[in-house]
């Protein structure tokens, strides 16, 4: 379901991963996270086609080879098969962290994605944001190796982003996401390496805590 209404914040400008971009990827990159029919996920139906038609001298051809570059950059992930992107970053920039019923339409909208990559993706970001996480346990390139080696699905439960989510004692619905984490601790001298890293949902992350 798209938004109603949408905000990002003016934080974006002290945000070194978007400062770095050159002007006409910034541009590419407020266009895509400003469009109408983002979802609460940051997720967003590919069309070309309505795009190119959004700005004079834009064209299919140049959009596309455009995203791809974005892509490149670690700011979007796009699913070709299943004409969907993921907008990196959208959680933090349109400030939902602090919001229980936003965080609730965006795990709403994750399950409904029909790409298991972007489902993983964005429950991953939506999971930092949520848990307030210092810093990514892991570079983005490292993330989306481990996410696509454990095939986006917690490796100790084999729980994954659309699936069913006990409710808490109260009716309301527990929140689980995806986490990246240590396998040795990195407190213990674990490595910043793919082979010592797992994918974990929030809630047998949070039973491991720091032990191997």
């Amino acid at each position: 379901m798209a938004r109603g209404h949408g905000r990002i914040l003016t934080s974006i400008w002290e945000d070194t991963d978007f400062t770095e971009l050159d002007e006409s990827e910034q541009r590419l990159y407020l266009f895509l996270i400003s469009q109408p029919n983002l979802n609460h996920a940051g997720l967003l139906p590919v069309t070309w086609r309505r795009w190119a038609g959004k700005g004079r001298g834009l064209t299919e051809s140049g959009l596309r080879q455009a995203v791809d570059g974005l892509e490149q950059r670690g700011h979007v992930v796009v699913s070709h098969h299943d004409e969907e992107l993921f907008v990196r970053g959208y959680f933090r920039h349109a400030g939902i962290g602090g919001q229980p019923r936003v965080v609730a339409a965006a795990y709403d909208a994750i399950t409904r994605s029909a790409s298991f990559e972007l489902r993983g993706e964005a429950s991953l970001e939506l999971s930092a944001v949520v848990t307030k996480a210092p810093a990514p346990a892991a570079p983005r390139g490292l993330r989306a190796e481990v996410l696509r080696r454990d095939g986006w699905q917690c490796r100790r439960c084999g729980w994954s982003p659309g699936d069913l989510v006990p409710a808490a004692p109260t009716g309301r619905p527990l929140y689980r996401g995806l986490e990246i984490d240590h396998i040795h601790p990195r407190s213990l001298g674990g490595p910043d390496s793919l082979d010592n890293f797992q994918v974990l949902c929030t809630t047998c992350n949070t039973r491991k805590g720091a032990r191997t």
